[in-house]
């Protein structure tokens, strides 16, 4: 199962140093990336792990708002698409030590939290400062992830040049989300973020527009989109019906994720967009049959489909094959990969939006 190539890896890398705002928001709506947890060493134990249910915890210094990351290959759960390390401002103090490393605005994640920063101006901080001792100057990054996002609500509030950002999650394995009656989980983190009088535009994405789609006229959080009794999206159940389709392929698992970043244009002004992705694992079944011609092998048949261990003899489109006769060879592979989907942006206000066509693409 392969991982996400170097080159690609260094592609990626290189726009997000070099690459104009077009090429940047080209590369990030259509690369699978997910992003890690995030550090929150920046809050005591105490904040973090007592108090009400959704209590907002901000990141007040901008040492603690700011990353340094480098592009790296996920390596398990969303194989085939790309993650990163973070390290801080203090751990990159000079200019030569942050060669090869990006930086970004980033906002981390903790369970039953909602945590939140809010992004400088660049026309009236260009430069950031940091607080920490001998830390060499920064201009003013262009670009913000937050940490990945599995069910997690994320908001944009405010003007374009400096809006504040708030990620809200749950673990189910640590805590149960405090639903009304009735009560979808989108509406809950809304209703805990406290939001509801401001005149403020508020841009949003919560789980169901990409992992786990609630039902027209929803009744509650229980009345969700199901594929083979698995919760999913339109889009992901779309792709894996494609692929059920294939005769190629067996124990076929397609589950959606999304991501979420920003970027700042040339006016100063900051758009944030989902990205909707798809893991995707199967096991390819190959039959490849020899024929002896000429005192030499040659291939005169390649057959797939799903084979079945008991079997001594299958059949697939193209009539029986026997799997004793010494000339056929079976070959069993586990594949995952990772798939675009497509993208929305949600702040300032409801922006351009584009569903990928899986139509005529191979995915294995």
């Amino acid at each position: 199962m392969p991982l996400a190539s170097q080159e690609t890896i260094a592609r990626v890398t290189n726009i997000l140093l070099n690459g104009n705002y077009q090429m940047k928001q080209a590369v990030l709506r259509t690369t699978p990336i997910s992003p890690p947890h995030g550090d929150v060493s920046m809050f005591t134990n105490a904040q973090l792990t007592t108090g009400v249910f959704g209590a907002k915890l901000k990141l007040a210094q901008v040492d603690d708002m700011i990353r340094f990351i480098k592009l790296g290959p996920v390596e398990r759960d969303f194989v085939g698409a790309l993650t990163f390390v973070t390290k801080t401002p203090a751990q990159l103090p000079t200019v030569a030590s942050r060669q090869g490393w990006v930086p970004c605005w980033f906002l981390p994640w903790f369970s039953g939290k909602i945590l939140k920063l809010k992004i400088s101006d660049i026309a009236t901080t260009p430069v950031i400062n940091f607080a920490g001792g001998g830390i060499a100057p920064l201009a003013n990054p262009s670009l913000f992830f937050t940490a990945g996002i599995n069910g997690c609500s994320v908001f944009a509030i405010g003007a374009a040049a400096t809006p504040s950002l708030y990620h809200g999650g749950v673990n189910p394995g640590d805590l149960t989300m405090p639903l009304q009656p009735n009560e979808t989980t989108e509406a809950a983190w809304r209703r805990l973020l406290g939001r509801g009088a401001t005149v403020k535009f508020v841009g949003s994405v919560g789980k169901s527009d990409y992992v786990s789609e609630l039902n027209p006229g929803a009744a509650d959080d229980t009345d969700r989109l199901r594929y083979n009794t698995f919760k999913t999206t339109t889009m992901a159940k779309q792709l894996e019906q494609r692929l059920e389709a294939n005769p190629n392929l067996t124990k076929l698992t397609v589950a959606p994720w999304g991501a979420v970043f920003g970027l700042r244009d040339g006016a100063g002004n900051w758009e944030f967009t989902l990205v909707k992705h798809a893991s995707v694992t199967a096991r390819k079944i190959t039959i490849i049959t020899k024929k002896r011609f000429l005192r030499s092998d040659k291939v005169t048949r390649v057959e797939r489909g799903e084979i079945r261990a008991s079997q001594n003899v299958v059949r697939d489109a193209h009539g029986f094959v026997d799997l004793t006769d010494p000339g056929t060879v079976l070959t069993e592979q586990d594949h995952a990969t990772c798939v675009n989907l497509g993208f929305s942006e949600f702040f300032p206000g409801a922006g351009a939006a584009a569903v990928r066509n899986l139509t005529n693409t191979q995915i294995f």
